[in-house]
């Protein structure tokens, strides 16, 4: 190898480090970390100072940070809320949740579907179909009921509280539904069980003999954006096998929480005692 060709290289190395470790200096902002000092930069990174305050200055010059006036700490910059703006244009839900819908459909056997609220209902986001010849039927684009189904359970679960009142006010005076008291009562301690267990079944709360398992999927915020959940006949959700779908039907929430951002709170010490 010529002379120059070595130095070409390890050029180009420094020049894949250096980005590696800007984008390293990013990473360490989330939503408990919103402003970091440069020692704390340091610790998070590993990089020495000497160096972070050459890289971070580089952030600073592109507009990815910005530095507090007062205490002097780095946060994120304007530019990364173009960049997240962008993202969230052409990243919507429908587009990055199919890949994971058709997954679990073709992991389960069972249709896969992804629900949104929309007002005081639910709407079927994504459907995809499983391998078994008998299936749930509803299409991509059917508007179903908020107040019954596991995934409409998730979805009231996870609401903001305030929101979920005036829903179940307004289906409370619904003459097609006219929900009782005693109905309110018992469907609290299922959603407060929900948000415990981290998901839902339903047993032929929609159709006698559907049953369906629904699990959350938040963003980068914490909000619940969606449900999704796997349907199919009764009889093929034994609680053996329910036991297994739930945990598919979470692993694929989760992951597709990630990829919104969302990063789930680290357990507390009263959390950790209780376990």
């Amino acid at each position: 190898m010529m002379p120059g060709e070595k130095t070409s290289t390890r050029e180009e190395s420094r020049h894949v480090n250096s980005v590696q470790n800007m984008l390293d200096i990013l990473d360490c902002f989330d939503f408990r970390h919103t402003e970091l000092s440069l020692t704390s930069l340091s610790e998070r990174t590993g990089i020495a100072k000497s160096r972070l305050t050459k890289l971070c200055n580089t952030l600073l010059h592109s507009r990815y940070l910005s530095r507090n006036g007062d205490s002097l700490k780095f946060r994120l910059g304007p530019q990364m809320m173009v960049l997240g703006r962008l993202a969230e244009k052409t990243s919507g839900l429908e587009q990055i949740s199919r890949p994971a819908v058709r997954k679990l459909a073709e992991e389960t056997s069972e249709t896969a579907a992804l629900f949104v609220t929309q007002g005081t209902r639910r709407l079927c986001l994504v459907r995809e179909d499983g391998d078994f010849p008998i299936r749930y039927v509803n299409a991509e684009g059917d508007i179903l009921d908020l107040y019954r189904g596991a995934a409409a359970m998730v979805l009231l679960a996870y609401m903001d509280e305030e929101k979920r009142d005036q829903i179940l006010k307004t289906l409370e005076r619904d003459p097609d539904t006219l929900l009782s008291p005693s109905w309110m009562e018992l469907h609290e301690q299922e959603l407060a069980t929900i948000r415990r267990r981290g998901y839902a079944v339903g047993l032929g709360t929609v159709l006698p003999d559907v049953a369906s398992i629904a699990a959350p999927i938040f963003d980068y915020s914490g909000v619940c954006r969606a449900a999704i959940a796997v349907v199919g006949p009764l009889a093929r959700f034994s609680p053996e096998r329910r036991e297994v779908l739930s945990c598919q039907v979470l692993q694929t929430a989760n992951g597709m929480s990630r990829v919104l951002g969302f990063e789930p709170e680290p357990p507390t010490e009263d959390a950790e005692a209780a376990d």
